[in-house]
């Protein structure tokens, strides 16, 4: 009818409309699909000016894009083609409304998909989903709106997508040499062999209904994918993958009885409720990050923690974000995307208990303390980031006594150190850490840390439940208590180059060395919070 607005996705492709001189390249896929590695794989390029999605940047606002008439001016000044990687984007529209709002501009995507059983593992193990919602059909229902998207963008605009597959572009270095070829760039792969998790790990039951309610969008997403591996390779592969069934042991009956027979006993086990940290004497501070972020973005008023004398923390400049990511509760975010703005401006760091008593670190009286965070460093160039500061106890005019607890990215270990401040003499360090590769990077980890009271008592660590180094204290060890102290989280304003990076779930402190039973009591009340 005349006057009638035709739907856009009935108009001629975007490609068609008159077009700007930058072209952008997007890098699509449903989460934990191998967008990361894609991204930081094309970034290679150095022709690209890349943006990778950030919680708030001149590009992004809450990982979503900010609206056009924002970034026009941006994508103009910009050197050369852009790479961006928006993929919340399709959490609220298709790729065809995308590519509508960016229909003045080349737009290309390339979109990524992967095995969904490995998907949602992979969501498991970022603690993301419980290992009982993993196969939940919210979960399943959102992998595919996603990828339909991408099958959806293809029947209309064949030319503006190309669609390849995770573990082709692990298997078969020839399908990411397509991709280049075809965007018209000269990267490296950072791609490595798959080593399917999910599949390995993933319960029979989950695997049968994950593999019901995806294997039709799979197998589509499979018949349109832009680049396959090679034919040879794939025959191998499949006679490799049965060779290595056909010789897999399986349990024998009676040893599938006792499984059986012992889960059944520990369902019938009525398990005590655990007892949160506000039940456990000696709490001096429990950071609770979940009862402080309730929503991802920039924090906007004071952080008051949840210990007994609700500490305050001032809203800092380059402070910490809130993001929804443990399980979807809240966790304290500094991205490395601000590593520039935080080295050369304000710290961002928080901190707490001006004017309280943390002697109880450097007078002999012992202290434990638990920490659940996540390190995520800037390890690429110009930075080069291999070490990080967590929080550090401390006086802010001098460096030493300070307590330390700390990342370090080349053992992926976790550490703790305490500095003296003898009344003559130089300084001392005591320092412990964690086992090589105990903490690596991008993973969560609860560290536990105690000291037992007297001058020569026990300094140990562990991550996870497993024990890592243990000291005593020297008798020559002195720590005078210092004046104003405060526990700085984020790092250590005066090391700008080791400032922390990553999530932090919660940070929790006692006076003196908890005994077993209370220690156990954190333990399992972390561990049954957040499904560890």
């Amino acid at each position: 009818m005349r006057g009638m607005r035709v739907p856009f996705w009935q108009q001629p492709c975007a490609m068609n409309v008159p077009t700007r001189s930058h072209e952008l390249i997007m890098v699509m896929g449903a989460q934990r699909s191998g967008t990361n590695v894609l991204f930081s794989s094309l970034a290679t390029d150095r022709t690209l000016s890349a943006f990778p999605e950030d919680i708030d940047s001149a590009f992004y606002c809450n990982f979503l894009l900010r609206p056009l008439r924002e970034l026009a001016a941006l994508i103009e000044r910009a050197p050369g083609r852009i790479l961006l990687k928006p993929i919340t984007e399709t959490g609220r529209r298709s790729l065809a409304e995308l590519a509508e709002e960016y229909r003045s501009f080349p737009l290309r995507f390339v979109w990524i998909y992967r095995d969904p059983v490995n998907v949602f593992d992979s969501m498991r193990r970022e603690r993301w989903l419980a290992p009982n919602e993993i196969d939940q059909p919210a979960h399943i229902g959102g992998w595919r709106k996603h990828n339909e998207y991408a099958l959806q963008f293809q029947q209309q605009c064949p030319e503006q997508i190309a669609i390849v597959r995770y573990e082709d572009l692990c298997f078969d270095r020839a399908v990411f040499r397509q991709l280049t070829r075809w965007l018209g760039l000269d990267c490296n792969s950072y791609f490595r062999k798959d080593t399917a998790q999910g599949r390995k790990h993933v319960g029979v039951v989950a695997q049968r209904n994950i593999d019901a309610r995806t294997s039709d969008t799979l197998a589509a997403l499979d018949a349109a994918r832009t680049f396959s591996p090679r034919r040879a390779l794939l025959l191998k592969r499949r006679i490799v993958t049965y060779l290595r069934e056909s010789l897999t042991i399986h349990p024998t009956a009676s040893e599938a009885g006792r499984a059986e027979a012992d889960a059944h006993s520990q369902i019938l086990r009525v398990a005590e409720p655990a007892r949160p940290p506000s039940a456990v004497p000696g709490l001096h501070f429990w950071l609770n990050s979940a009862a402080i972020c309730h929503s991802n973005g920039l924090l906007t008023t004071d952080v008051v923690e949840c210990g007994p004398y609700r500490m305050v923390a001032a809203r800092p400049d380059n402070g910490p974000y809130g993001l929804l990511s443990l399980l979807y509760r809240g966790t304290l975010f500094y991205p490395h995307t601000k590593t520039e703005e935080r080295r050369r401006g304000a710290s961002g760091t928080l901190c707490f208990g001006a004017g309280h008593d943390w002697n109880f670190f450097f007078d002999n009286n012992g202290f434990t303390v638990f920490a659940l965070f996540r390190p995520n460093l800037p390890c690429y160039p110009p930075y080069n980031q291999r070490h990080c500061t967590l929080f550090r106890v401390g006086p802010r005019s001098i460096a030493a006594p300070a307590f330390f607890l700390a990342w370090d990215g080349l053992t992926n270990s976790s550490s703790a150190r305490g500095v003296s401040s003898p009344q003559q003499g130089l300084p001392q360090t005591r320092a412990i850490s964690t086992q090589p590769q105990s903490h690596r990077p991008q993973e969560w980890a609860l560290i536990t840390v105690q000291r037992a009271e007297g001058a020569n008592g026990q300094f140990s660590i562990s991550a996870n439940g497993i024990l890592g180094d243990s000291i005593n204290f020297a008798e020559g060890f002195s720590s005078h208590p210092g004046e104003g102290c405060v526990l700085e989280l984020g790092g250590f304003t005066a090391e700008p180059a080791e400032l922390f990076y990553g999530k932090v779930a919660e940070i929790i402190i006692f006076k003196g060395t908890l005994g077993s039973d209370d220690s156990s009591a954190i333990t399992r009340y972390l561990t049954e919070k957040h499904r560890l």
